[in-house]
């Protein structure tokens, strides 16, 4: 009940009004120290747009007090935008373990990170593990989902003022990302190295803090942009014209290779503040899409549901294992519903 309640945007108040029972109640039937009736139960489906079995036994189940996750947007995040948020995350989780009763999806495949281990050292460590070639990152997202993380691009609505983040779940790593993040690919690959970076460093970190946002960044970019390869990629002196191609072969924006060439010592922090000045004027934040590029683009999930339906799992019955609306399930899934809406007036 938690988990719906959340997801609707509901204070345990609001959905005492809205179900005609009191607020002390609701905490009751959350805490399992009370059941709320059967026509209670029709009632709080219909207030969180859940199904009336949703609430019943025998579902996957991933609690959100108990989940720890890693957001991006700190201090704008209210305590119940983190809670919505995770609710879509154990969300994401329980469809995914749903799946894997009909999919063998990939395992799990992250390396142990040992203490002390700096970011720059994590990335090479990642690199060698995944076995990756030398040179740029292609198709970063499917990489990810081949080594058996989760990754999802969620509504803006769901997730708005957290705007990404990342967690585990019974040991399955689960991206979470906004179309804000995914809009422009460069944004989107770097937010997912970031969030690779925090599952392999912050695994036991339940406090975040600005520290730990820097570690994240500087394993995304040692990651995409590894200092072996830049200093002999990146030019002698700042041109952005040459950044940018260079961008377009990493993977990278223009910004973060100025931030490199910073790092390597090929120009200075004044030089390149004005070269951000210079490129937040001509920037188009929607000028690469995510979708433009394939595996850019999640679709663990939608193929492993694909996969099901082709060994005779349909999506009714994938929503059947979850207790969710079938529409839902296809939501998760990343299939849009284009539908035209009727309303009647």
């Amino acid at each position: 009940m938690t988990q719906a309640r959340a997801l609707a945007g509901l204070s345990k108040a609001d959905l005492a009004g809205q179900v005609g029972v009191s607020a002390a109640a609701i905490g009751q039937y959350e805490a399992g120290i009370t059941s709320p009736r059967p026509d209670v139960v029709d009632k709080l489906a219909e207030a969180t747009s859940m199904k009336s079995d949703f609430f019943n036994v025998g579902r996957p189940l991933a609690r959100i007090n108990e989940v720890n996750a890693h957001f991006r947007s700190l201090r704008s995040a209210r305590v119940s935008d983190r809670q919505k948020a995770l609710a879509t995350a154990t969300l994401v989780w329980e469809l995914t373990f749903a799946l894997e009763r009909y999919v063998r999806l990939p395992e799990v495949d992250l390396p142990e990170v040992g203490p002390g281990t700096t970011p720059a050292e994590a990335a090479a460590l990642l690199r060698r593990h995944w076995k990756l070639p030398d040179g740029p990152v292609r198709h970063l997202t499917a990489t990810a989902e081949s080594h058996g993380v989760v990754v999802v691009i969620r509504p803006l609505a769901e997730i708005d003022a957290v705007d990404a983040f990342s967690l585990k779940i019974v040991e399955r790593p689960i991206i979470v990302m906004t179309p804000r993040r995914s809009e422009n690919v460069f944004r989107h690959r770097f937010s997912i190295a970031h969030e690779i970076g925090h599952l392999l460093l912050h695994d036991d970190v339940s406090e975040p803090t600005a520290a730990i946002e820097r570690d994240a960044d500087e394993f995304a970019a040692a990651f995409l942009t590894p200092a072996t390869s830049m200093d002999v990629a990146l030019p002698a002196r700042l041109d952005l014209a040459v950044l940018d191609r260079l961008g377009r072969t990493w993977g990278v924006s223009s910004s973060s290779l100025v931030r490199r060439m910073v790092e390597r010592g090929r120009t200075t922090e004044s030089s390149a503040r004005r070269a951000y000045q210079r490129l937040a004027r001509s920037n188009d934040p929607a000028a690469d899409p995510t979708s433009a590029y394939p595996g850019e683009t999640p679709s663990l999930l939608k193929r492993a549901a694909e996969l099901a339906g082709e060994h005779g799992t349909t999506i009714p019955a994938i929503s059947e294992a979850v207790r969710l609306n079938p529409s839902m399930v296809r939501g998760l899934l990343g299939d849009a519903d284009h539908r035209p809406v009727l309303r009647l007036v």
